[in-house]
C-alpha cells in the first residue's frame, strides 16, 4: 500500500473514532445525537466508498 492510501485511511479511521466518541458523549448526557449520527453515517459511507475504490 501506498503511503498516501495509508494516510487517507487513517484520516477516514479518525473521523468514524471522534463521532463514535461524541455519539457516545451525547448519549451518556442525555444530549441530542442527530448530529453525531449523521457524522457517523457519513464517514462510515466515506469508509466503504474507500475501500471498494480499492478492490
Amino acid at each position: 500500500m501506498s503511503a498516501e492510501y495509508c494516510q487517507r485511511e487513517s484520516e477516514i479511521y479518525d473521523k468514524i473514532r471522534e463521532a463514535s466518541d461524541e455519539l457516545a458523549r451525547r448519549s451518556k448526557a442525555g444530549a441530542d445525537t442527530t448530529e453525531a449520527l449523521r457524522r457517523l453515517e457519513a464517514a462510515l459511507a466515506e469508509f466503504m466508498l474507500f475501500r471498494c475504490r480499492r478492490t
